[in-house]
């Protein structure tokens, strides 16, 4: 495509966007617009695939819908700009340490020569000659001092300066990889755990399990309730199968209500007994509503189990935990359902 294309087909899809997001209601919004830009120009099938299911899941393009895909398809931008800004100052700090050595490289070279120089021609000066030599030696010795004290000084600075952008990559890294509302993992860091857990599991030949769990309702719940109150059931899940799962799993917000738990070094057996506990463990949360006081019921979530096959990929795994899943909403909710491959090679 020329540029001139390129750019008809940019401002026709722009049109195409706006007037998408008039005829469907939606809040004209920079995050709106972001995300049916992409899904219009169709270079991006990830987005609409996300578009397309969240709308199915929801009934509808809401703010919560716009949240999560543009959480997980664009604030990886927000990264990226800290990060080229953050090497930018790294880059910054260590001219300018680079630059104050070569400086005083330079004057060692030319301190040492000189006294080489006096050292080779001190016996053959006169005494004037020499107090004349020795202050102009004394002088240079102290400038020296006064250089490498600089340098010392510079170079601690640089060292804290890099350390304190080096803590700032940390934290964007940390930050890009938690879900913003509950505070666990989010879906970007579940995916690079999973696909760590599957190799480990490879090369070591140990048992992975996966757990995938869906709030039972959720979406009548919010609509009764407010979105208020359905962030802070959200947060009380979150917080309870992060804190059930054990150190050694990963517990992640996987997408609006669903959850999921990778488990490494762990049987479908003792998998399907932790799920189990952490259902009952949610359902036994009393929710009251803060600003009435009143008790609101109890929420019920659904699991489903699945061992990790080592000829199988990452995804296949979600596959196959997402059916059981589906298996324990369809059989009524509110239960734990283990995938139908590992109950067949059980039986």
């Amino acid at each position: 495509m020329c540029k001139e294309d390129g750019f008809k087909f940019a401002s026709l899809n722009a049109q195409k966007t706006m007037a998408l997001l008039e005829d469907r209601n939606i809040r004209k919004v920079p995050q709106n617009y972001m995300i049916w830009y992409e899904y219009l120009s169709e270079t991006n099938p990830e987005i609409r695939e996300a578009v397309n299911r969240l709308m199915l899941q929801k009934g509808k393009f809401s703010d919560e819908v716009a949240k999560q895909i543009y959480d997980e398809f664009f604030s990886h931008t927000k990264e990226g700009n800290t990060i080229r800004e953050t090497n930018r100052l790294v880059q910054q700090s260590m001219e300018a340490v680079l630059r104050e050595i070569r400086s005083s490289s330079t004057g060692l070279t030319d301190y040492g020569d000189r006294l080489e120089n006096f050292a080779d021609t001190a016996e053959d000066l006169s005494a004037l000659d020499f107090q004349k030599m020795t202050r102009n030696i004394l002088f240079e010795t102290r400038e020296m001092a006064v250089r490498s004290e600089s340098l010392n000084a510079n170079l601690t600075k640089a060292s804290s300066e890099i350390e304190d952008l080096k803590r700032r990559l940390v934290d964007v890294e940390q930050e890009s990889l938690t879900d913003t509302l509950t505070g666990i993992a989010n879906r970007k860091k579940f995916d690079k755990e999973l696909a760590r857990a599957t190799q480990d599991s490879i090369q070591s030949n140990n048992k992975l399990c996966l757990v995938m769990s869906d709030i039972d309702f959720f979406k009548n719940f919010n609509d009764t309730h407010g979105h208020v109150f359905g962030d802070q059931v959200l947060k009380l899940v979150a917080n309870t199968l992060n804190e059930g799962a054990g150190e050694n799993a990963v517990a992640a917000r996987y997408g609006g209500e669903e959850f999921g738990i990778i488990l490494p070094n762990t049987t479908i057996e003792n998998a399907y007994n932790l799920a189990d506990r952490l259902r009952k463990n949610v359902s036994s949360k009393r929710l009251v509503k803060r600003s009435t006081g009143d008790e609101v019921g109890k929420i019920t979530m659904s699991f489903g189990v699945a061992q990790f096959d080592l000829s199988e990929d990452p995804l296949a795994l979600i596959a196959r935990a997402d059916d059981a899943l589906y298996d324990a909403k369809e059989s009524g909710r509110n239960q734990v359902k283990m995938d139908t491959q590992q109950v067949a090679q059980m039986a």
